[in-house]
């Protein structure tokens, strides 16, 4: 018997409170498909986010070590490193950032691998970038002692 489910365009679990404040607002993306990274970062910088991109799992957790972004976006099929282990290492620095998995993936395995893992969303590609932006924006914007920590919602 074939599977037909499919993961929804957007999921997202728990957003967490930030635990740094930042000047600005970083986000980091981390995808070997050079094109639609160029894309989605032009798009973020258009919406005034500080924006650094990375091709490697082992590079967005160097990066994310160093410039301790609010952000991260993972491309889950990346070399040296997927976006599963990257994640792991990532959450092992910091709990506090918004860790979104950014992936063509649609199998609902991944989808729960993802959550397990410690991702707090799942974008599928390609993107509808302007709820992708809305929800940055409401990440950066909305207090810490105001954020629900037991948010969920699913598009």
């Amino acid at each position: 018997m074939q599977r037909h489910d499919r993961v929804p365009s957007q999921a997202l679990w728990q957003i967490p409170s930030r635990a740094m404040c930042h000047d600005e607002p970083r986000v980091l993306i981390a995808d070997d498909d050079l094109d639609a990274t160029r894309a989605i970062c032009l798009a973020l910088e258009d919406a005034e986010f500080s924006v650094r991109a990375v091709h490697t799992g082992l590079d967005a957790v160097s990066l994310a070590r160093k410039w301790r972004p609010g952000v991260v976006l993972l491309d889950l099929m990346m070399p040296l490193g997927d976006g599963w282990e990257a994640a792991e290492a990532i959450r092992a620095i910091d709990l506090s950032m918004l860790l979104l998995a950014h992936t063509s993936r649609t199998d609902p395995d991944d989808l729960t691998r993802a959550q397990r893992t410690g991702f707090n969303g799942y974008f599928t590609k390609p993107t509808e970038l302007d709820g992708m932006i809305a929800l940055l924006r409401d990440y950066f914007s909305v207090p810490e002692s105001a954020r629900d920590h037991a948010s969920v919602r699913v598009r």
